[in-house]
């Protein structure tokens, strides 16, 4: 589907170069917007997006940089200015290191499991550290990206940022700890900006999908979650990546002019539970 929804619109989203990120890319350009794809290896991934985008019509550039490193942000908001105009979109989906912070929550489990029965990320200095490093990490990510379009917006005259969360914030099992902690900081950070950013009409909401099946997190037990997930869930059916990218656009777009400050939970009613 495409419309003029978003025309004049420019966007930039992070960690668009597949699964959640690149659907909400390829939707914002389907709807008139000129999206900035950010990647941070996969450029021949992020090609693929800009190159959808353009056969839809729209315009889009692939901007490299770590999303966590304001000097790389910067750099990435330049690239994008010069070549789409003013970002007066920002979705933020990145969750930088995510694979690191993978991999160390893990050990800690393992770590915590061997020393006490049933075991908990509290029980070790390595459980302790990877849920601090998936705050900060997600903070850096947040608040890097903010601060480097906020301005422009304040000269555009508003814009709308999107904060790509988790539903699990409210319900956090079966999602570890540090995905649950990472995200609920960003929800803090969501809601103040919204009210400091109110009187530049700059919107700021958080939209807090559930468990999204996508190439991230694929593997021997995606299938377990996905049937684990429908079993609790009043509206069963897998949410895609499509899912998210309708519903930033709506957020991003003149359909939500009064609208700020908000979580929305998109997980087929699971935090009805």
């Amino acid at each position: 589907m495409s419309s003029s929804l978003l025309a004049g619109r420019v966007a930039l989203v992070t960690g668009a170069s597949r699964g959640i990120g690149a659907a909400v890319a390829r939707a914002l350009g389907a709807h008139g917007a000129s999206v900035a794809v950010n990647y941070l290896r996969s450029a021949e991934a992020a090609a693929r997006v800009v190159a959808d985008i353009e056969k839809s019509g729209g315009r889009a550039v692939a901007v490299a940089g770590d999303a966590s490193d304001l000097a790389q942000v910067r750099a990435m908001v330049a690239t994008a200015t010069a070549e789409l105009g003013t970002p007066d979109v920002l979705v933020c989906n990145v969750m930088v290191g995510a694979d690191r912070i993978g991999a160390k929550a893990g050990a800690a489990r393992a770590g915590a499991k061997a020393g006490t029965p049933g075991g908990s990320f509290i029980d070790t200095p390595d459980g302790i550290a990877s849920v601090r490093d998936a705050v900060a990490s997600q903070l850096d990510a947040t608040l890097a990206c903010c601060h480097a379009v906020i301005p422009g917006m304040r000269r555009a005259g508003g814009g709308s940022i999107v904060l790509i969360g988790a539903s699990t914030t409210h319900n956090p099992y079966p999602v570890p700890v540090e995905i649950a902690a990472a995200k609920s900081a960003q929800d803090a950070v969501g809601r103040s900006l919204a009210r400091e950013l109110a009187p530049d009409n700059i919107r700021v909401n958080t939209l807090a999908p559930g468990f999204v099946p996508t190439d991230a997190n694929a593997g021997p037990f995606q299938a377990t979650l996905i049937a684990h997930t429908a079993e609790v869930t009043p509206l069963p059916n897998p949410i895609t990546p499509e899912d998210v990218a309708d519903a930033v656009v709506l957020l991003t777009s003149d359909l939500s002019t009064k609208i700020t400050g908000t979580f929305v939970p998109l997980d087929g009613g699971r935090t009805l539970i």
